[in-house]
């Protein structure tokens, strides 16, 4: 009698499971999971902690759904001020003082794993950059536009998301492009450092509290600058991170 072997797709944490759905099991795929998100002035508290947690258990999900899965983690930092609105972003008077980063070192360090760092005061000048390139060119970029000093993209999910301002020779970028931008680097990360893989993935998990700006900033790159195989997964949760909301989004969603 022949015994017909049966594959088995590959089992994850259910916590997780909604944040990989999308992930194949038959390719392989870049993943970079973003979580532990603190703010400069605050610290690490609860949040940055669990979703730090939440971050490295997706990762390792991932990897389990496919032997040539490869996966990175980074964490956001907010070093430009304690409000970061979808409207305002309120700068220090000083430099942010360095952070203590021994309690997602240490919890990387039992996972077997390793983090990045990306800072929001980077990721608004280069975006600021960015945006006056595009002002040059308006017939290049036509999402966005000017209204008096208001730099404004056209959504199809919000009546108005301001994008930035213009103050004299500068721009002054708002928090749904910030995002955008560091959507941006990550995907050029993916893309330079694992060129075989056939998909790329961003697990960005967020506090419920950001989801407007978070989803403004993805709409915006993955209208403007996504590659045909990039997905962004929208995470949303509160601070322990229990039952996380995930909205996965290509640009085809647009």
């Amino acid at each position: 009698m022949n015994v017909l072997a049966t594959s088995k797709k590959p089992t994850v944490p259910p916590r997780v499971a909604p944040l990989l759905e999308t992930v194949s099991t038959s390719a392989r795929s870049a993943v970079l999971v973003a979580g532990g998100y603190f703010e400069s002035t605050a610290g690490i508290g609860e949040f940055s902690l669990t979703s730090f947690a939440l971050a490295l258990e997706t990762g390792a999900a991932a990897r389990h759904l496919h032997r040539g899965n490869k996966v990175v983690y980074d964490v956001i930092v907010n070093d430009l001020g304690v409000s970061c609105s979808d409207e305002v972003c309120t700068l220090p008077a000083a430099g942010p003082a360095p952070t203590d980063l021994t309690p997602l070192t240490a919890a990387a360090a039992g996972a077997g794993a390793s983090f990045t760092v990306t800072r929001e005061r980077t990721l608004r000048n280069r975006s600021a950059r960015a945006m006056k390139r595009r002002l040059r060119e308006p017939a290049e970029h036509p999402l966005f536009s000017r209204d008096g000093d208001e730099i404004l993209f056209r959504s199809r999910q919000y009546e108005k998301v301001l994008a930035g301002v213009v103050k004299g020779d500068h721009v002054v970028p708002r928090c749904p492009l910030i995002v955008a931008e560091y959507f941006a680097r990550y995907f050029d990360r993916l893309r330079a450092a694992f060129p075989d893989c056939a998909h790329r993935h961003v697990v960005d998990i967020s506090s419920l509290a950001d989801r407007d700006k978070v989803t403004k900033g993805a709409e915006i790159y993955l209208r403007t600058q996504a590659g045909p195989d990039e997905e962004i997964v929208l995470v949303f949760a509160d601070a322990a991170c229990a039952d996380p909301i995930a909205l996965p989004y290509t640009a085809h969603d647009f």
